[in-house]
């Protein structure tokens, strides 16, 4: 029965704490827009860049997430520039909005690709760091795009089904009839 409770557990929705550090309590801004997300991790820095899936404005917000890769700490006191380069080339300079996580404008348009290149300074160490390529879809292009079982709705849906598959087979085999 122990077993049963602990499997209901993976039913919750576990949401992300958005690059904190352990034991801070942080606020979770639940939006309904997808992300797209691109990472890296260097010698020194672990980078995570994220960006909204669709805009409509001429600049949209793109957020860095800067850890220690030895301590997972966030990084507060780094140097950011962020380059973004397709048909054109941006270079952009991410300010810090709370430890950790740097924010910048960034001019995305639907359909373009851009390829994200991150450089991490902080006194004498220093990163450059590949996150991959940068883009925003078209509105018509993710309302054709399945929304499949994603998010803590998708994932608590996931657990009951799993759930009730786990229950079921325990059920069944605690009444079957032993043969001679």
């Amino acid at each position: 029965m122990r077993g049963l409770v602990l499997l209901a557990g993976l039913s919750l929705p576990v949401l992300a704490h958005e690059g904190a550090a352990h034991g801070e309590t942080v606020s979770v801004s639940r939006s309904d827009e997808t992300q797209h997300v691109l990472s890296a991790t260097g010698d020194v820095f672990e980078v995570v860049l994220k960006h909204p899936e669709h805009s409509e404005a001429a600049k949209t917000p793109v957020r860095l997430w800067v850890a220690d890769v030895e301590t997972n700490a966030p990084v507060s006191s780094a140097h950011l520039e962020l380059t973004l380069t397709g048909t054109t080339v941006q270079t952009l300079v991410p300010k810090l909005q709370s430890p950790g996580v740097y924010v910048a404008d960034a001019e995305l348009s639907p359909g373009a690709e851009l390829a994200a290149v991150v450089t991490v300074t902080r006194g004498n160490d220093l990163d450059v760091l590949a996150l991959g390529t940068v883009h925003l879809s078209s509105e018509h292009d993710s309302a054709d795009a399945s929304p499949g079982l994603r998010g803590p709705v998708g994932w608590s849906a996931t657990g009951g089904i799993v759930l009730l598959l786990v229950a079921g087979a325990w059920w069944m085999n605690r009444h079957k009839k032993v043969r001679p």
